[in-house]
């Protein structure tokens, strides 16, 4: 205050604190008021009736008040404190960094100035000021237990896990009823593969806060990252329970939707995510996606996915231009991944999809990029950069990237890796010693771009795109000068920021670079330097076999086998006689093996066939118990619209005979390309005809155990060939080097 008030007017103030601070919002405010028709000037009623404005959302009334305090007497801290807090409401963050400092230059042990001001600076992607912000609090305040749980968010952001694990453990400490950390700390939990005490944290967290909707939904991330599709959707519904108006827990309900194969719910959910909220891009990148099937019931359904997503591409484009800046943040988050399972040329669509993604990103990250600089200091060995999110066992593992990881020349690279996803096994740590340095995520995509800057690779390299949501963010910027794909995800990626498309001599046929908006580098024979890990094959529990009955392995994906095909598969059967085709489940959609079981069901019947004397399932194996399996089965059929290379590899080497279908597209060639390299040429088809010949003559030669036997045993001394193919890795090396 300018002079010293009355005694009158102090005690008309002290009441209507009392009342302030006791809720009652209206006798203060009245209160307040009555002091400043007496005098105008009174700077603490002036802030005070601001304080209150901005408790009840009026925040423009609020920062006017405030501001006439200090007018009035600037040297308080509160003052500049609470105008911050009511900038901040109105979404203008920098004015309010600019209150907190001020009021932090008149007190710098302010507590909640040091709070606040790491909330904004957090909001702004400043992680490293808002880490220091929390920790000067902390420095005044150790059981401040709100700072404690905002470090840890603040950490976790830039994917320093641990830290952010002891900094939640400390908030709980002095709060140990903090639903909201508990939660925080199980998606930390979930960042570092520690699934189920993920799931124990947010179960903790409904204990103390049972309509804590962001539990619910964080709950259900962990579920379906674990594979439980069905407890993830019903925890969505759960928080959409306590929040209908949750935005996020729609998208995420859409996510599993789609991944339960119900297309059309989980494109409602992503509609009433962007109603919600008509801003995020991720719900209108989910309404884009959504309808391109996981499976195909019909024939119809696998035609129309092109159709479908070419007008949900046009529609999105349209958005993106009506909202400009909006969609560049949430690259990668959905991707039309399942478009590449229909058996259509999608160059052109992946391509459309490509530039606008690519644009957008771009736009959004530049800022960033361009702050980093882009000077790369001279090198005596070339910088290799390396991107997934399966630096684990796993087939873009096992069969893309190990070789390289394991022989690419030293002496002219330097390896880094950048493994986005949260879960290892011996073969991550395996990877880890092997290269100069490794970097493990989950982390934001602004930390993920400050590793890059750090690193300045010359080449990013990408085993596969689209898999994985932070390497397709990654991959839509250019942060490199040399930028190169491999057949991870065995189909162009569409991206103008990717230079290189490495395949192999072996699977790409006559004119294939049509097929590629890379330039197509063909690596020889597959292209890949593989070694099998040691198997102990474990002996399968399984039904004895009926005299001469023939058993058929089909073990893809069952969302890769395409309708049109279900009919092959009943023309065998009818040629063969006695025979039994086994479905192996995955370990995730397991619901699209009962889908496809269903579906050729339904094409056995027509055909005359008895459906349930030739359809088996077998449920989802162990890699040595896979290996059991294997043994047990006479002829292995290959899925002609996405040829499987990691299974094809797998039963060589158990000596199974291979039929597969030679298609157009690289990735119905992967299986033909294997049997090129191990020159067991005789199990590759150029027709459908020939396909259903080449199967029943397998099944009758499997009937002869004499000739069976010796079979096997050739295909298995053939198989060390597909193995150890150090010219793909030296080849690679080149192809490098002549396009940098």
């Amino acid at each position: 205050m300018g002079q010293e008030a009355s005694p009158a007017i102090q005690q008309v103030f002290a009441a209507a604190m009392g009342h302030h601070q006791a809720g009652r919002l209206n006798e203060a405010e009245r209160l307040y008021l009555q002091i400043l028709q007496t005098d105008p000037r009174h700077a603490d009623a002036l802030h005070f009736l601001g304080v209150l404005a901005h408790q009840t959302g009026h925040n423009d009334k609020a920062v006017d008040l405030i501001g006439r305090a200090i007018a009035q007497n600037g040297r308080v801290p509160a003052f500049h404190n609470n105008l911050g807090n009511a900038l901040k409401a109105q979404g203008k963050l920098q004015a309010a960094a600019s209150s907190y400092a001020e009021a932090l230059a008149h007190k710098p042990d302010h507590v909640g100035a040091l709070f606040n001001l790491g909330l904004v600076l957090q909001t702004q992607g400043q992680l490293e000021k808002a880490a220091a912000c929390y920790r000067r609090a902390l420095s005044h305040k150790p059981d401040y237990a709100e700072a404690h749980g905002n470090l840890g968010n603040t950490l976790q952001a830039q994917g320093k896990l641990e830290e952010a694990v002891a900094s939640y453990g400390l908030a709980l400490r002095y709060r140990p009823n903090y639903a909201e950390v508990h939660s925080n700390l199980g998606n930390v939990l979930m960042a570092q593969g520690k699934h189920s005490e993920a799931v124990a944290c947010h179960a903790r967290a409904l204990t103390h806060k049972p309509d804590y909707a962001e539990a619910h939904n964080n709950l259900g991330l962990v579920l379906l990252e674990q594979g439980d599709v069905d407890a993830a959707v019903a925890s969505y519904r759960q928080a959409l329970t306590h929040k209908p108006a949750y935005a996020e827990a729609h998208i995420n309900l859409g996510n599993a939707l789609r991944e339960q194969g119900r297309p059309a719910e989980a494109a409602a959910s992503y509609r009433r995510a962007h109603i919600l909220d008509p801003n995020n891009a991720e719900a209108r990148l989910g309404v884009a996606t959504a309808l391109i099937p996981v499976f195909a019931d019909t024939v119809a359904d696998s035609i129309a996915a092109t159709e479908e997503f070419a007008r949900s591409l046009e529609e999105l484009t349209a958005w993106s231009s009506a909202n400009p800046g909006k969609l560049g943040k949430s690259v990668g988050v959905s991707q039309p991944f399942y478009l590449a399972y229909r058996p259509a040329d999608v160059t052109a669509l992946l391509s459309r999809y490509g530039d606008l993604i690519c644009g957008e990103a771009a736009a959004h990250w530049q800022p960033q990029i361009a702050q980093s600089g882009t000077v790369r200091a001279p090198r005596e060995r070339i910088r290799i950069a390396v991107v997934s999110g399966h630096m684990r066992q796993h087939p873009v593992w096992d069969v893309v990237l190990r070789g390289i990881v394991a022989h690419l020349d030293r002496q002219r690279f330097d390896v880094v890796l950048y493994h986005t996803g949260s879960m290892t096994d011996q073969e991550t740590t395996w990877a880890k010693g092997r290269v100069d340095r490794f970097v493990q995520g989950p982390r934001s995509m602004r930390a993920w771009l400050d590793e890059v800057a750090r690193d300045r690779p010359d080449v990013m390299f990408y085993p596969e795109v689209g898999m994985d949501p932070a390497t397709c963010a990654l991959a839509a910027l250019r942060l490199a000068p040399l930028q190169v794909a491999g057949w991870g995800h065995p189909v162009t990626t569409g991206l103008p920021s990717i230079d290189l498309f490495v395949s192999g001599e072996l699977l790409e046929g006559t004119g294939a670079e049509r097929h590629y908006r890379e330039r197509l580098i063909r690596l020889p024979g597959t292209g890949v330097c593989t070694d099998l890990a040691p198997v102990q094959s474990l002996p399968w529990d399984n039904p004895a076999r009926q005299g001469n009955c023939v058993r058929f392995a089909l073990c893809q994906q069952p969302i890769k086998f395409d309708p049109a095909d279900d009919v092959l598969l009943t023309r065998i059967a009818r040629a063969v006689g006695p025979s039994e085709f086994w479905l192996a489940a995955p370990k995730k959609l397991h619901w699209a093996t009962a889908r496809l079981r269903n579906r050729l069901a339904a094409a056995f019947r027509a055909a005359g066939l008895d459906a349930d004397a030739h359809l088996r399932v077998v449920p989802w194996l162990s890699r040595d118990h896979f290996a059991g399996f294997l043994d047990e089965m006479d002829v292995f059929l290959d899925c002609p619209a996405f040829s499987g290379y990691t299974t094809a590899w797998q039963a060589v080497h158990r000596g199974n005979s291979i039929v597969t279908l030679e298609g157009e597209f690289l990735r119905q060639r992967l299986a033909a390309g294997l049997l090129r390299q191990i020159g067991m040429t005789d199990g590759i088809a150029s027709s459908a005809d020939q396909y259903v010949q080449i199967a029943a003559l397998r099944a009758q030669e499997s009937r002869d155990r004499g000739q069976q036997a010796p079979r096997r045993e050739s295909i298995r001394r053939a198989a060390t060939r597909a193995d150890g193919n150090r010219a793909a890795v030296r080849a690679f090396e080149q192809a490098l080097i002549d396009a940098l």
